[in-house]
């Protein structure tokens, strides 16, 4: 038509991938753990997160109502899933029980050297911030950790009460050392032989064989 102008034909958009809730939800975990990883569970917004993510801040309490505590808590449910699965591995093989508890402890010291960031979501952030759903999940950890070694001590036969006193005390005291080890205060092999020469003196006092 005349005087009138050419029109360009509209590029067409991209069109949108739209993730699935499982994928969407993995995202979101995944952006989180990163940013408490960088910042600390104090230090951390919903707000980065949403943003890291690509997403908007509405999308994350629709997947975590109960909006950065509850967001917390599951990645720290996502390591603790990484930590047992490596520990499980560790002490299947058919040795005897100084030789797992060994593996158990070298496991814990390996696991937090190569994620030293999965150290603080599971043991200091926690008791740092006093949430109390936070401070619970924290425990569970704990009790989870004590179970693996009453399971390891329990053919000593000692009275139940007092195993699970060991056993928490045991998980206590390796933690303590992983916490040194990871701030750099000690190597991987000396908190090693730190945490052994401990439990293997535990193993000599409630009568379990070493051999």
């Amino acid at each position: 038509m005349v005087g009138s102008e050419a029109v360009e034909p509209a590029e067409h958009a991209e069109p949108r991938v739209r993730m699935d809730p499982k994928a969407r939800k993995e995202l979101l975990l995944a952006t989180a753990r990163e940013v408490f990883a960088e910042k600390g569970y104090a230090a951390s917004g919903l707000a980065e997160i949403a943003e890291r993510a690509g997403v908007n801040k509405r999308l994350l309490y629709y997947y975590f109502p109960e909006g950065r505590s509850e967001l917390f808590t599951a990645v720290m449910g996502e390591v603790m899933v990484e930590l047992t699965t490596a520990i499980h591995k560790a002490v299947s093989g058919p040795v005897n029980t100084a030789r797992r508890i060994e593996r158990l402890v070298k496991t814990l010291i390996d696991f937090f050297e190569q994620q030293p960031d999965a150290f603080n979501i599971l043991f200091r952030d926690p008791f740092g911030v006093r949430e109390q759903e936070i401070v619970l999940e924290a425990v569970g950890v704990q009790v989870e950790l004590a179970k693996e070694f009453s399971t390891l001590l329990a053919p000593s036969g000692i009275p139940t009460s007092t195993l699970l006193a060991v056993a928490f005390g045991t998980v206590s005291y390796v933690m303590k050392v992983i916490e040194m080890e990871v701030g750099g205060e000690i190597g991987p092999d000396d908190a090693l032989d730190a945490c052994m020469t401990c439990i293997l003196g535990v193993m000599t006092q409630i009568g379990m064989q070493q051999g």
